[in-house]
Protein backbone atom coordinates (compact mmCIF):
# COMPACT_ATOMS: atom_id res chain seq x y z
CA UNK A 1 0.00 0.00 0.00
CA UNK A 2 1.31 3.42 -1.00
CA UNK A 3 0.20 6.32 1.22
CA UNK A 4 0.05 9.67 -0.57
CA UNK A 5 -1.41 13.13 -0.09
CA UNK A 6 -1.74 16.70 -1.29
CA UNK A 7 -0.63 19.74 0.68
CA UNK A 8 -1.64 23.32 -0.10
CA UNK A 9 -4.31 25.92 0.60
CA UNK A 10 -7.99 25.70 -0.39
CA UNK A 11 -7.66 22.21 -1.83
CA UNK A 12 -10.89 20.60 -0.60
CA UNK A 13 -12.29 20.49 -4.15
CA UNK A 14 -9.09 19.15 -5.70
CA UNK A 15 -9.64 16.18 -8.00
CA UNK A 16 -6.18 14.76 -7.22
CA UNK A 17 -7.53 12.06 -4.84
CA UNK A 18 -9.99 10.97 -7.51
CA UNK A 19 -7.35 10.76 -10.26
CA UNK A 20 -4.83 8.84 -8.17
CA UNK A 21 -7.43 6.40 -6.88
CA UNK A 22 -8.79 5.91 -10.41
CA UNK A 23 -5.32 5.09 -11.75
CA UNK A 24 -4.62 2.83 -8.78
CA UNK A 25 -7.81 0.86 -9.46
CA UNK A 26 -7.20 0.67 -13.20
CA UNK A 27 -3.70 -0.75 -12.68
CA UNK A 28 -4.22 -2.66 -9.42
CA UNK A 29 -1.80 -0.58 -7.35
CA UNK A 30 -3.49 0.04 -3.97
CA UNK A 31 -2.94 3.48 -2.45
CA UNK A 32 -4.45 5.95 -0.04
CA UNK A 33 -4.66 9.69 -0.65
CA UNK A 34 -5.13 12.36 2.03
CA UNK A 35 -5.61 16.13 1.83
CA UNK A 36 -3.56 18.46 4.05
CA UNK A 37 -5.34 21.80 3.64
CA UNK A 38 -3.42 24.61 5.35
CA UNK A 39 -5.86 27.41 4.49
CA UNK A 40 -6.07 28.46 8.16
CA UNK A 41 -2.33 28.26 8.89
CA UNK A 42 -0.69 31.49 7.72
CA UNK A 43 2.33 31.24 10.01
CA UNK A 44 3.14 27.57 9.54
CA UNK A 45 6.72 26.30 9.45
CA UNK A 46 6.47 24.31 6.23
CA UNK A 47 9.71 22.38 6.77
CA UNK A 48 8.62 21.15 10.22
CA UNK A 49 5.15 20.30 8.96
CA UNK A 50 6.60 18.17 6.16
CA UNK A 51 8.88 16.42 8.65
CA UNK A 52 5.85 15.51 10.79
CA UNK A 53 3.99 14.15 7.77
CA UNK A 54 7.00 12.07 6.74
CA UNK A 55 7.12 10.58 10.24
CA UNK A 56 3.47 9.50 9.90
CA UNK A 57 4.42 6.96 7.24
CA UNK A 58 3.25 9.03 4.29
CA UNK A 59 5.22 7.90 1.24
CA UNK A 60 4.87 11.07 -0.80
CA UNK A 61 3.05 14.33 -1.31
CA UNK A 62 1.80 16.44 -4.15
CA UNK A 63 2.41 20.11 -3.37
CA UNK A 64 0.32 23.01 -4.59
CA UNK A 65 -0.11 26.76 -4.02
CA UNK A 66 1.63 28.41 -2.21
CA UNK A 67 4.34 25.94 -1.18
CA UNK A 68 6.03 24.77 -4.40
CA UNK A 69 9.17 26.86 -4.07
CA UNK A 70 9.52 25.96 -0.39
CA UNK A 71 9.15 22.28 -1.27
CA UNK A 72 12.09 22.51 -3.67
CA UNK A 73 14.29 24.11 -1.02
CA UNK A 74 13.73 21.49 1.69
CA UNK A 75 14.48 18.42 -0.44
CA UNK A 76 17.68 16.40 -0.23
CA UNK A 77 17.58 15.19 -3.84
CA UNK A 78 16.27 17.29 -6.72
CA UNK A 79 15.20 16.15 -10.15
CA UNK A 80 16.80 17.92 -13.10
CA UNK A 81 13.57 19.84 -13.70
CA UNK A 82 13.54 21.01 -10.05
CA UNK A 83 17.12 22.26 -10.33
CA UNK A 84 15.99 24.17 -13.42
CA UNK A 85 12.77 25.70 -12.07
CA UNK A 86 13.56 25.96 -8.32
CA UNK A 87 10.00 24.70 -7.84
CA UNK A 88 8.57 21.32 -6.84
CA UNK A 89 5.04 19.96 -6.72
CA UNK A 90 5.96 16.41 -5.73
CA UNK A 91 7.93 15.07 -2.77
CA UNK A 92 8.92 11.42 -2.34
CA UNK A 93 9.79 10.31 1.19
CA UNK A 94 12.36 7.59 1.70
CA UNK A 95 15.47 7.96 3.86
CA UNK A 96 15.90 11.26 2.05
CA UNK A 97 13.35 13.59 0.47
CA UNK A 98 13.31 13.67 -3.31
CA UNK A 99 11.68 16.62 -5.10
CA UNK A 100 10.27 16.40 -8.60
CA UNK A 101 8.31 18.81 -10.75
CA UNK A 102 5.44 17.23 -12.67
CA UNK A 103 4.07 20.68 -13.54
CA UNK A 104 6.95 20.97 -15.99
CA UNK A 105 6.88 17.31 -17.03
CA UNK A 106 3.10 17.38 -17.43
CA UNK A 107 3.06 20.68 -19.31
CA UNK A 108 5.60 19.26 -21.75
CA UNK A 109 3.16 16.40 -22.40
CA UNK A 110 0.32 18.91 -22.78
CA UNK A 111 2.26 20.95 -25.35
CA UNK A 112 3.14 17.86 -27.36
CA UNK A 113 -0.50 16.74 -27.24
CA UNK A 114 -1.92 20.03 -28.53
CA UNK A 115 0.83 21.45 -30.80
CA UNK A 116 3.27 20.37 -33.46
CA UNK A 117 5.16 23.62 -34.03
CA UNK A 118 7.30 26.04 -32.08
CA UNK A 119 5.86 29.34 -30.87
CA UNK A 120 6.64 32.97 -31.66
CA UNK A 121 5.35 35.45 -29.05
CA UNK A 122 3.93 33.96 -25.85
CA UNK A 123 2.55 35.94 -22.90
CA UNK A 124 2.67 34.35 -19.43
CA UNK A 125 0.96 35.95 -16.43
CA UNK A 126 2.50 34.93 -13.11
CA UNK A 127 5.99 33.71 -12.22
CA UNK A 128 5.20 31.74 -9.06
CA UNK A 129 5.58 27.97 -8.71
CA UNK A 130 3.44 26.83 -11.65
CA UNK A 131 4.40 29.89 -13.72
CA UNK A 132 8.09 29.10 -13.38
CA UNK A 133 7.50 25.51 -14.45
CA UNK A 134 5.44 26.50 -17.47
CA UNK A 135 7.98 29.11 -18.60
CA UNK A 136 10.79 26.57 -18.60
CA UNK A 137 8.59 23.97 -20.34
CA UNK A 138 7.80 26.53 -23.06
CA UNK A 139 11.49 27.27 -23.60
CA UNK A 140 12.25 23.55 -23.91
CA UNK A 141 9.38 23.15 -26.41
CA UNK A 142 10.65 26.11 -28.40
CA UNK A 143 9.65 29.75 -28.78
CA UNK A 144 11.11 32.96 -30.14
CA UNK A 145 10.10 35.41 -27.45
CA UNK A 146 8.51 35.15 -24.00
CA UNK A 147 6.67 38.08 -22.46
CA UNK A 148 6.39 37.59 -18.71
CA UNK A 149 4.18 39.53 -16.30
CA UNK A 150 4.76 39.39 -12.54
CA UNK A 151 3.90 42.04 -9.93
CA UNK A 152 6.69 40.92 -7.59
CA UNK A 153 9.67 42.76 -9.12
CA UNK A 154 12.32 40.61 -7.38
CA UNK A 155 10.65 37.39 -8.50
CA UNK A 156 10.34 38.77 -12.03
CA UNK A 157 14.00 39.83 -12.18
CA UNK A 158 15.18 36.45 -10.90
CA UNK A 159 13.29 34.26 -13.36
CA UNK A 160 14.04 36.62 -16.26
CA UNK A 161 17.78 36.17 -15.67
CA UNK A 162 17.41 32.40 -15.28
CA UNK A 163 15.47 32.08 -18.53
CA UNK A 164 17.90 34.34 -20.37
CA UNK A 165 20.75 32.14 -19.15
CA UNK A 166 18.95 29.27 -20.88
CA UNK A 167 19.05 31.25 -24.12
CA UNK A 168 15.44 32.49 -24.06
CA UNK A 169 14.59 36.02 -25.16
CA UNK A 170 12.47 37.40 -22.30
CA UNK A 171 10.63 40.71 -22.07
CA UNK A 172 9.63 41.28 -18.45
CA UNK A 173 6.60 43.43 -17.64
CA UNK A 174 4.94 44.64 -14.46
CA UNK A 175 1.56 44.70 -16.17
CA UNK A 176 -0.09 44.26 -19.57
CA UNK A 177 -1.56 47.19 -21.39
CA UNK A 178 -5.24 46.42 -22.18
CA UNK A 179 -4.75 47.15 -25.88
CA UNK A 180 -1.14 46.14 -26.29
CA UNK A 181 -0.07 46.34 -29.95
CA UNK A 182 2.02 43.18 -29.65
CA UNK A 183 0.32 40.16 -31.21
CA UNK A 184 0.62 37.26 -28.79
CA UNK A 185 0.26 33.78 -30.24
CA UNK A 186 -0.65 32.33 -26.85
CA UNK A 187 -1.68 33.87 -23.52
CA UNK A 188 -1.29 31.81 -20.34
CA UNK A 189 -2.70 32.53 -16.89
CA UNK A 190 -0.39 31.00 -14.30
CA UNK A 191 -1.75 32.94 -11.33
CA UNK A 192 -4.36 31.69 -8.82
CA UNK A 193 -6.73 34.44 -10.00
CA UNK A 194 -9.90 32.76 -11.15
CA UNK A 195 -9.80 29.99 -8.55
CA UNK A 196 -13.00 29.58 -6.52
CA UNK A 197 -11.22 31.19 -3.56
CA UNK A 198 -9.59 33.94 -5.63
CA UNK A 199 -12.22 34.93 -8.17
CA UNK A 200 -11.51 37.45 -10.90
CA UNK A 201 -9.74 37.81 -14.22
CA UNK A 202 -6.01 38.62 -14.44
CA UNK A 203 -6.60 40.22 -17.87
CA UNK A 204 -10.05 41.73 -17.49
CA UNK A 205 -9.56 44.44 -20.14
CA UNK A 206 -7.33 42.51 -22.52
CA UNK A 207 -8.28 42.17 -26.20
CA UNK A 208 -8.05 38.54 -27.33
CA UNK A 209 -8.92 39.19 -30.97
CA UNK A 210 -5.43 38.49 -32.35
CA UNK A 211 -4.60 35.63 -29.97
CA UNK A 212 -4.55 32.04 -31.30
CA UNK A 213 -4.86 30.17 -28.01
CA UNK A 214 -5.02 30.58 -24.24
CA UNK A 215 -4.26 28.38 -21.25
CA UNK A 216 -5.51 28.74 -17.68
CA UNK A 217 -3.71 26.80 -14.94
CA UNK A 218 -6.82 27.10 -12.76
CA UNK A 219 -9.30 24.25 -13.13
CA UNK A 220 -11.58 24.79 -10.10
CA UNK A 221 -13.80 26.10 -11.59
CA UNK A 222 -13.02 24.86 -15.10
CA UNK A 223 -14.68 27.90 -16.68
CA UNK A 224 -12.93 30.86 -15.11
CA UNK A 225 -13.67 34.45 -16.09
CA UNK A 226 -10.44 34.37 -18.10
CA UNK A 227 -11.62 31.30 -20.03
CA UNK A 228 -15.12 32.70 -20.58
CA UNK A 229 -13.70 35.91 -22.04
CA UNK A 230 -11.35 33.98 -24.33
CA UNK A 231 -14.18 31.74 -25.57
CA UNK A 232 -16.14 34.79 -26.65
CA UNK A 233 -13.31 35.49 -29.11
CA UNK A 234 -13.67 31.92 -30.43
CA UNK A 235 -10.04 30.97 -29.94
CA UNK A 236 -8.48 27.69 -28.82
CA UNK A 237 -8.79 27.24 -25.04
CA UNK A 238 -6.59 24.77 -23.19
CA UNK A 239 -8.04 24.06 -19.77
CA UNK A 240 -6.19 23.59 -16.51
CA UNK A 241 -7.92 20.21 -16.49
CA UNK A 242 -5.36 19.06 -19.04
CA UNK A 243 -2.42 20.09 -16.86
CA UNK A 244 -4.13 18.40 -13.90
CA UNK A 245 -4.37 15.17 -15.91
CA UNK A 246 -0.92 15.14 -17.49
CA UNK A 247 0.96 16.16 -14.36
CA UNK A 248 -1.13 13.68 -12.35
CA UNK A 249 -0.15 10.81 -14.61
CA UNK A 250 3.53 11.79 -14.37
CA UNK A 251 3.18 11.93 -10.59
CA UNK A 252 1.50 8.52 -10.45
CA UNK A 253 4.38 6.98 -12.41
CA UNK A 254 6.94 8.56 -10.09
CA UNK A 255 5.19 7.66 -6.83
CA UNK A 256 4.55 4.04 -7.85
CA UNK A 257 7.90 3.58 -9.63
CA UNK A 258 6.00 1.87 -12.45
CA UNK A 259 7.51 3.51 -15.51
CA UNK A 260 6.62 0.38 -17.47
CA UNK A 261 2.95 1.46 -17.26
CA UNK A 262 3.59 4.69 -19.18
CA UNK A 263 2.62 3.39 -22.61
CA UNK A 264 -0.52 1.66 -21.29
CA UNK A 265 -1.71 4.82 -19.53
CA UNK A 266 -1.03 7.16 -22.44
CA UNK A 267 -2.77 4.81 -24.87
CA UNK A 268 -5.89 5.63 -22.85
CA UNK A 269 -5.25 9.39 -22.62
CA UNK A 270 -8.30 10.34 -24.69
CA UNK A 271 -10.53 8.20 -22.48
CA UNK A 272 -9.03 9.73 -19.32
CA UNK A 273 -9.40 13.26 -20.69
CA UNK A 274 -13.04 12.65 -21.64
CA UNK A 275 -13.82 11.32 -18.17
CA UNK A 276 -12.46 14.41 -16.38
CA UNK A 277 -13.71 16.97 -18.88
CA UNK A 278 -17.20 15.45 -18.57
CA UNK A 279 -16.87 15.43 -14.79
CA UNK A 280 -15.51 18.95 -14.32
CA UNK A 281 -17.12 21.05 -17.06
Amino acid sequence: MINLGLIGKYIQNSQAPNLFKKLSQDFDLPLTYELFDLKDNDNINFRDYIKNIKNKKIDGLNVTFPFKEEAAKLSDIKGEEVELTKSSNLLIFKNKITARNTDLLGFEKLLNFHFDKKFKNILVIGAGGVGRSICFALTKFGLEKLYLVEKDSEKLKKITLELQNQGTKVISLNEVEPHNKIIFEGVLNCTPIGHEHSLGNPLENFNFNNVEWVFDAVYVPAETEFVKKAKKSKIKVISGIDLFIFQGIEGFLLFTEKEKLRDKIYKNINKIRKFYFDKLT
